[in-house]
């Protein structure tokens, strides 16, 4: 969260109050600590409870995607100091790529969710298209981008979502 790509386990204790030898009695190395770190910031993100669960399945397409946008915002807005560890960390190490395409699975599950009846109205190759397009519209590095790259807003990122999202399904005749 100190946007450090590379924390040393010092700096670790003294933040967590213990000592250095305290962090690898738990940890064998910093691989292992950061991909439990890492374990932990994902697993939480993925568990988030969808917005609006009642109205998630039935409301209007435009309040779903609005839901469905708000929520991610929310999560990928936490992991903006942190995306340039996760990038990396994920290449050093395949637990922590594989914890990262937990999320992704888990980003896929809800927004198949969120969309079912427009996503059930479509032939089997366009569904996974469509379904396809969204869920990678709405990842992580989508986010950083628009955020970081862009120097947009939430609010502005936001609202580039939302015209993403709702060109995909206007394509797909929604």
């Amino acid at each position: 969260m100190e946007g450090e790509v590379a924390p040393i386990v010092r700096d670790i204790a003294k933040l967590a109050g213990v000592s250095a030898r305290t962090v690898f009695q738990h940890f064998a190395d910093t691989a292992e600590l950061y991909v439990a770190v890492l374990g932990r910031v994902l697993a939480t993100l993925a568990n988030d409870p969808p917005a609006n669960t009642g109205a998630n399945n039935h409301g209007a397409l435009d309040e779903r995607i609005s839901d469905a946008i708000g929520q991610r915002a929310g999560r990928y807005e936490k992991l903006v100091p942190m995306w340039t560890f996760v990038e990396t960390l994920q290449r050093r190490s395949s637990e922590a790529g594989e914890k990262v395409n937990q999320l992704y699975a888990s980003n896929r599950e809800q927004l198949a969710q969120s969309f079912g009846q427009e996503l059930t109205a479509l032939p089997g190759e366009s569904r996974e298209r469509t379904l396809n397009a969204v869920a990678m519209a709405l990842t992580p590095e989508g986010w950083i981008v628009l955020r970081e790259r862009l120097g947009l807003t939430v609010e502005q990122a936001r609202e580039e979502w939302r015209f993403i999202v709702k060109a995909i399904f206007k394509e797909t005749g929604r």
